[in-house]
């Protein structure tokens, strides 16, 4: 077996990989981030409170369930739904699984090739974590690292914004999710100071791209994180965290990785000698946290 299991773009940030991000849409949230007050708590407040839930939880459940629509730089229509489900124990037990399906005219065999890397599942049972990649049929497995936190199993909570920079803002009027009052938080991107005067007519003309800002929808009476949309001129995106559980009760055997039959192993190859007769890793880098995933 001459190549490893590819890595799925959601296993990076756990092993400490690099990754390409999960979606173009969510993907803008890095530049758009703030605090801004309003009433009797500001976004700051809310979503510092938010955040103590998902940091302090010992145990954790949820289904989310992300949906993209858009258009093709050729004018083709498409759109993708990746769901999730996840299991995390405290403090590195957790198991992920991430599957996707699209439709429309964009749908080309390259596109479906691409959506199949962006399914999998990982393992950890608190020594090592599994990942498995069913389109290869391929598994591999790497130490864990003694702490994971459910923001790094959560896509989208790794972009949640810090308290205290420019852009953030509360909303006046609050939303409805499920049945859910929540407050509204918007994210409106803030140029860089001292801009050159044609930069910053670019960064003008792409702010036009938006017709929604990035918003989060924040529970009123549990600071839990519900949704996140966003709409573009070229696309939307939705993301649904409603289904959620804290604190419950998880079995063992949650965080226990089969192989399911006809699957492989791989194994990375021991490390060979550098120029000069040194001892090195394998090429491309290590495979513990902090290295690459081959």
């Amino acid at each position: 077996m001459s190549t490893p299991p590819a890595a799925p773009i959601w296993a990076g940030n756990v092993l400490g990989s690099r990754t390409v991000g999960t979606s173009f849409a969510i993907g803008a949230l890095s530049l758009l981030i703030a605090n801004s007050a309003f009433a009797a708590e500001n976004a700051g407040d809310i979503l510092k409170k938010m955040a103590e839930n998902y940091t302090k939880a010992k145990s954790y459940q949820a289904s989310i369930t992300t949906t993209q629509s858009g258009k093709t730089p050729q004018g083709k229509a498409f759109t993708v739904t990746q769901t999730e489900h996840i299991l995390y124990q405290s403090p590195n037990l957790f198991h992920k699984s991430v599957k996707a399906t699209g439709s429309g005219p964009a749908m080309t065999s390259q596109f479906t090739e691409q959506l199949a890397t962006r399914q999998g599942e990982i393992y950890s049972d608190g020594k090592s974590a599994t990942m498995y990649v069913p389109a290869k049929k391929m598994y591999q497995k790497q130490p864990v690292p003694p702490n994971v936190l459910i923001a790094q199993l959560v896509d989208l909570l790794r972009l949640v914004p810090g308290s205290t920079r420019p852009g953030l803002a509360l909303l006046p009027t609050p939303a409805t999710v499920k049945g859910r009052r929540a407050y509204v938080i918007e994210l409106k991107p803030v140029p860089p100071p001292n801009m050159k005067p044609e930069d910053k007519k670019k960064y003008d003309e792409g702010l036009k791209a938006f017709k929604q800002y990035p918003r989060f929808m924040i529970d009123k009476q549990n600071y839990n994180l519900l949704e996140y949309s966003m709409v573009t001129s070229t696309g939307t995106a939705l993301v649904d965290l409603t289904s959620q559980v804290f604190g419950a009760p998880l079995p063992a055997s949650a965080f226990t990785f089969t192989p399911p039959a006809g699957a492989k192993e791989f194994k990375a190859p021991p490390p060979g000698p550098r120029p000069g007769g040194a001892p090195g890793g394998a090429p491309g880098g290590p495979t513990v946290p902090g290295g690459k995933l081959k």
